[in-house]
């Protein structure tokens, strides 16, 4: 039983590093300082929010729109054994360590989908609370409620895959599915009002998830069937990944490009450094991704400043002109080590020097519409012009002070 244990635990360990490196391919360290941790922030700012004031927008909530949300959270997500392939070959053989490793797999689905469950409430608990006037029991209870469910869905639908194939199983899920969906918000219903028969309901659903749980376990035949969701569900952010990707008409290059085509000096004066800072300005502004990765960035940032107090808009846009001048002296550093460069003797004085009268060229741009959005969330007419005013001073204040070294 403890290698059975071990090997659980490798696969468990084996899967967590997997679903690593596949965020890691679609988050990386620019997505994640520029995107995920500022809308981490803001996020974190209008939660404590919520528990500071209620929102009026708060009242527009029904507890209909709630229950819908928690109800379609229970169809997400499966129930897991850790089954693969070659077990077919070995482990099946000893049946005790399959049995076993397949209930290490149904404890370990158990614990995350009730941990999920509860990060789910807790991000609906100020509404609950504050609107509905819930309780502890009451909050508890909903909890369980949304948990028991979930656990029962899942080990029906597996059942039924099991035992019906073609339409007729999809006709009794939707069936199932529409059934359950009043049921639950009947049931939610009662426990808002604090109903006293939901704890009689709790207890029924936990016996029948017991039942389901002992059938499902011992079910003959459904190891593909167990492989096959495995698959599946070690795929699942892979799968998202590339649910966008096909076979696209190729797009004639362009032979000249859309901008500076006719190749303009655009700082006067001589020497390498005038003409490095020429190349790595035109170098940016000719980059797709370069600009498609700048324009989310100012529309998230453009978007919080209407949801800010004043003080945090301030704080928020130096932030943000302090990441715009760290991201463009990263892309220059990174443009600066081309190979055709390195056919050139450059001193990293030159370099640097290009570096330093490139940056504030190439925050402007990102940096005045966040500061004209700034500006419009004042809801005065001096706003926008005080703010893209201010922005041109920053922009080269944050500039030197990141491009200080190289």
């Amino acid at each position: 039983m403890k290698s059975s244990f071990r090997l659980f635990a490798r696969r468990v360990r084996s899967d967590w590093f997997f679903q690593y490196k596949a965020l890691r391919m679609a988050v990386d360290w620019v997505i994640a300082i520029y995107f995920v941790i500022p809308l981490m922030i803001v996020a974190g700012y209008q939660y404590y929010s919520w528990w500071a004031a209620q929102p009026s927008w708060f009242s527009w909530i029904s507890m209909f729109m709630v229950g819908t949300v928690f109800y379609l959270f229970t169809w997400l997500g499966t129930i897991r054994y850790f089954v693969e392939e070659g077990d077919q070959l070995f482990l099946r053989q000893n049946q005790r360590w399959f049995q076993h490793l397949m209930f290490l797999g149904y404890r370990y689905s158990l614990v995350l989908q009730g941990i999920t469950t509860l990060l789910l409430t807790l991000v609906f608990l100020p509404l609950l609370v504050q609107t509905y006037s819930f309780g502890m029991p009451q909050i508890i209870c909903f909890w369980l409620l949304t948990y028991l469910l979930k656990i029962n869905l899942g080990l029906l639908r597996q059942l039924l895959a099991l035992r019906i194939q073609g339409i007729l199983l999809w006709l009794l899920r939707i069936a199932v599915f529409v059934g359950l969906f009043y049921t639950y918000q009947k049931l939610v219903a009662a426990v808002s009002h604090n109903a006293s028969f939901i704890w009689a309901i709790l207890i029924l659903l936990l016996a029948l998830a017991v039942f389901l749980s002992k059938i499902r376990l011992q079910e003959k035949g459904a190891f593909l069937a167990d492989v096959a969701r495995e698959r599946d569900s070690r795929m699942r952010i892979v799968s998202l990944m590339l649910i966008r990707v096909m076979e696209r008409k190729r797009k004639p290059k362009r032979k000249r490009p859309l901008l500076f085509k006719n190749s303009q000096r655009l700082f006067k004066g001589k020497g390498a450094g005038n003409g490095i800072a020429d190349l790595l300005v035109k170098s940016f502004f000719r980059n797709g991704t370069q600009w498609k990765q700048t324009i989310q960035f100012a529309a998230l940032i453009s978007a919080t400043m209407f949801i800010l107090p004043g003080v945090l808009k301030i704080t928020i846009w130096i932030l943000a002109a302090c990441l715009l001048a760290f991201w463009r002296k990263s892309f220059c550093k990174d443009e600066l080590t081309a190979p055709f460069l390195t056919l050139f003797p450059i001193q990293d004085t030159v370099k640097h020097q290009a570096l330093q009268l490139t940056t504030p060229i190439l925050v402007l741009p990102a940096l005045i519409l966040i500061s004209l959005f700034m500006g419009i969330s004042f809801f005065t007419w001096w706003g926008p012009i005080l703010m893209i005013g201010a922005a041109i001073p920053l922009a080269y204040g944050t500039s030197s002070v990141f491009t200080s070294w190289y």
